[in-house]
C-alpha cells in the first residue's frame, strides 16, 4: 500500500505570493535585513490576529508565516507589514546566518557576497523558480548545512585568508576567492534561469544525478538554542517555539521580555528558534527564563527540539493526521531515546515539508493511519499503518526496549531495524498487513 499522492505546489508561500492550504492563506515573511524590533514583532502579532487566525510560525530555514489569511485580508497584512517598516525580502531566497557580521566566530562575513549576488541577479531574478535558493555559509556558529540550495557557498580558511567553497548543484566543490565565488554563482544562476522556471541546478550539466548542492548529511543540524557571544562582548539568547508555531500573543510575549532583557532585535533562525540579540549576559539569562516560562525551548536536550511536525491536519488539505497536536505526546514517549542522536519527523502527507531530509524515525500519514520510515525520507513510506490514536502507545513500547551498554538511540532503533523489531511492531498494530522494508 502507498500513500495517496499529495498535490505538489512547484512553490513555497511568499510574501507576494500566498499558498491556499486548509485553514486559509499561508503569507511567508522573511525580512530583507533579517532582523526585526520587538516593536515590530508586536505589530505583526497584532496583524496575524486582526487579518488571520493568530496563528504565527517560524519555518525551518527561518521564515516568519502568518497563517488563516482569506483572499481580502492578505493586502491589508502585506500593508501592515509595510507600515511597521519591515522590507520583506523577495525574489531569489538567498539565506545567511542570522549573525553574520555579528559572530565572532565566523571564518568570514557573508554579507558582502550575497549583497554581490542578489545585484548581480537583478536582471534575470524572475526568470528563476521560485524553489531556487542559495547559501552563503560564513562558519560561524550558526551553520547552514540542513538547508537544500541549488548553489552553496561556505568559508573556509586558507592559510591567513578566508576563501569560499562554492558547489552547484550536486557538482564538485571549488575553492575560490570572493569575487571568483560571486561569478560562479551568477553564471549557475543565470544558466538555470535559461532552462526556464522548471530548471533546478540538477538540471545543468553533471549535476543530474546527485542532491542539491550537497545539503548536508542528511540530518537535523544543531538547533541554535542557548547563549552565543556576539562582537563587542554582547550576546545572542536563542529560543525556539514548540514545534516552530505559536499565537500571536506568544510572539508578543517573546517581544515584550526582550524589550525589558535589552535585546537590540529579533531574528528569526534555522530550526524554528528565535534569537534575540544585542544583551548582555544578565539579559541573556532573563529573556530566557521568561521564554521557558511561557513554554518555549531553551536548551539543545529539550526532547521537542528532535521533532519536527508540519501543522497536519486540517491545517494543511495534503495531511492524513493531526501531526503538530500529536507532537507533544510523541516527544515525551520517546524521550528515553533522544539522546542526540536521533531525529523525528510527523509528517502528514508523503511530501514531507517540515523536514524534507531523511531522519532517524519519520511517521507519515497515509489514507488508513500512520506509517513508520527508518532512516528515510517520507516519501518512502508504504505500509503497514497504525490507527492516529494508538501511535503514542506504541511508541511508548518502542521506547520501553532496554539499550545495550553504551548503545545511542540512534544504534538501538538500528538494531532493532536489522532484527525485525520495528517492522514487527508496526505489523502487530498494523493488523497484519505486510511491510515493505524501507
Amino acid at each position: 500500500m502507498s500513500p495517496r499522492p499529495p498535490a505538489r505546489r512547484g512553490a513555497c508561500p511568499a510574501f507576494l505570493a500566498p499558498m491556499e492550504t486548509g485553514d486559509g492563506l499561508i503569507l511567508r515573511l522573511v525580512p530583507a535585513e533579517r532582523a526585526i524590533s520587538p516593536d515590530q514583532l508586536r505589530g505583526l502579532a497584532r496583524a496575524a490576529t486582526a487579518f488571520g487566525n493568530s496563528m504565527m510560525e517560524i519555518t525551518a530555514r527561518g521564515s516568519l508565516q502568518v497563517r488563516g489569511l482569506t483572499a481580502e485580508t492578505v493586502a491589508p497584512l502585506q500593508d501592515a507589514v509595510l507600515a511597521l517598516g519591515i522590507t520583506p525580502r523577495v525574489g531569489l531566497a538567498i539565506d545567511i546566518s542570522p549573525l553574520s557580521g555579528l559572530d565572532p566566530r565566523e571564518v568570514a562575513d557573508a554579507r558582502p557576497l550575497a549583497r554581490l549576488i542578489r545585484e548581480g541577479t537583478a536582471g534575470f531574478a524572475g526568470k528563476l523558480g521560485p524553489k531556487v535558493s542559495v547559501v552563503v555559509d560564513g562558519g560561524g556558529a550558526i551553520g547552514l548545512s540542513g538547508h537544500k540550495a541549488d548553489v552553496r557557498l561556505i568559508a573556509v580558511r586558507s592559510g591567513a585568508d578566508a576563501r569560499w567553497s562554492a558547489t552547484i548543484g550536486g557538482g564538485m566543490p571549488e575553492l575560490l576567492a570572493e569575487q571568483e565565488a560571486a561569478t560562479r554563482a551568477l553564471d549557475a544562476l543565470s544558466r538555470i534561469a535559461a532552462l526556464g522556471r522548471r530548471a533546478r541546478a540538477t538540471d545543468l550539466p553533471g549535476c543530474a544525478s546527485t542532491p542539491l548542492a550537497n545539503s548536508g548529511d542528511g540530518g537535523t543540524p544543531s538547533t541554535p538554542l542557548g547563549t552565543f557571544p556576539l562582537v563587542e562582548g554582547r550576546f545572542a539568547c536563542g529560543i525556539g517555539l514548540p514545534f516552530g508555531a505559536g499565537a500571536a500573543d506568544l510572539f508578543a510575549a517573546l517581544a515584550d521580555a526582550a524589550d525589558k532583557a535589552g535585546a537590540r532585535d529579533l531574528r528569526p533562525a534555522t530550526e524554528r528558534v528565535l534569537l534575540a540579540t544585542g544583551l548582555d549576559a544578565e539579559g541573556a539569562l532573563a529573556f530566557a527564563a521568561e521564554a521557558r516560562r511561557l513554554g518555549c525551548l531553551t536548551a539543545p536536550d529539550d526532547p521537542r527540539a528532535f521533532i519536527a511536525a508540519c501543522p497536519g491536519a486540517p491545517a494543511c488539505v495534503c495531511a492524513h493526521f493531526p501531526a503538530r497536536d500529536l507532537a507533544a505526546g510523541v516527544a515525551d514517549a520517546l524521550a528515553p531515546l533522544l539522546d542526540g542522536t536521533v531525529t523525528v519527523h510527523l509528517s502528514g502527507c508523503a511530501k514531507g515539508c517540515a523536514h524534507p531530509a531523511p531522519a532517524t524515525l519519520t511517521f507519515v500519514g497515509m489514507d488508513e493511519g500512520i506509517a513508520l520510515v527508518h532512516e528515510g525520507a517520507p516519501s518512502g513510506a508504504r505500509g503497514p499503518v497504525i490507527a492516529v490514536d494508538a501511535l503514542a502507545a506504541t511508541l511508548a513500547t518502542l521506547a520501553a526496549t532496554p539499550h545495550a551498554p553504551g548503545e545511542t538511540g540512534r544504534g538501538l532503533l538500528a538494531r532493532m531495524q536489522e532484527a525485525g523489531l520495528l517492522a514487527g511492531l508496526w505489523l502487530r498494530e498494523g493488523n497484519d498487513r505486510p511491510m515493505v522494508k524501507t
